[in-house]
């Protein structure tokens, strides 16, 4: 008789792999902050230049802070699928990130920049374990 056991998903995933949901999850949380703060809490001190520009940046940043919880902290996702949301948050919030400082003139760019930098560095670590 054969049995199996069940493998929790964090045992099957490389460290790597953790440590980029840890610190991806990390940002994001930050993020969602500071998006309830400035869009909800604190409206008159964002800086908004007009619908046309602000709406899509909104939406951008939404839609990254999304990915990357899910990315970080949605269960039974497999390695393989995780790397691939991950990469594509990353790469959004490198896309808005730029938007971001560009547009709006925001200096805290350079911090996000680097850390998208190590969570992709993990990534890629994590693809090659497996």
């Amino acid at each position: 008789m054969t049995t199996t056991t069940a493998v929790p998903a964090t045992a099957r995933q490389p460290r790597t792999l953790v440590a980029a949901r840890v610190l991806a999850g990390l940002v994001g949380a930050v993020q969602l902050a500071g998006a309830i703060f400035f869009l909800g809490l604190a409206r008159e001190e964002a800086v908004w230049i007009g619908p046309l520009v602000d709406v899509p940046v909104v939406a951008l940043t939404l839609t990254t802070i999304a990915l990357k919880l899910v990315f970080a902290l949605a269960p039974g996702i497999r390695p393989a699928r995780r790397i691939t949301v991950g990469l594509l948050a990353v790469a959004l919030g490198v896309v808005l990130t730029v938007v971001k400082v560009a547009v709006y003139d925001e200096a805290a760019g350079g911090v996000f920049l680097a850390v998208d930098a190590v969570v992709v560095a993990l990534l890629l670590l994590a693809r090659r374990e497996r």
